[in-house]
């Protein structure tokens, strides 16, 4: 099962951060590595869990790995995140995809690339 959640302005998307990150991330065994991608047109920082992402236009640095210690942490984060987004208007402004299925995806991909 892919846990996966595109966060964004919640008067765009018509859905609340809380609720998306507790349906897919609320039964996760914590701490829970994810890989958290910008696509907003701005840098993004987010002190309280090292993490520094560049805006979506940039060569490096708009993905990185960290880890949430609790899903209350996340349900935090997810609020920072809607809020930014809100002031923002935007409608996608983080995705974020837990990091076993990202290196799966990733090595199946580059197993296809080599049987061909």
């Amino acid at each position: 099962m892919t846990r996966k959640v595109e966060l964004g302005a919640p008067s765009l998307t018509g859905k609340d951060a809380n609720e998306q990150v507790a349906a897919e991330f609320g039964k996760a065994k914590y701490p829970v590595k994810v890989v958290v991608s910008n696509r907003m047109n701005r840098d993004v920082v987010f002190p309280e869990l090292g993490l520094f992402l560049r805006h979506v236009a940039a060569a490096d640095g708009v993905s990185g790995e960290i880890e949430i210690p609790s899903h209350e942490v996340f349900q935090r984060f997810a609020s920072d995140v809607e809020q930014i987004a809100e002031l923002n208007q935007c409608a996608q402004a983080l995705t974020i995809e837990e990091v076993g299925v990202v290196k799966k995806a990733a090595a199946e991909a580059t197993a296809t690339a080599q049987a061909k």
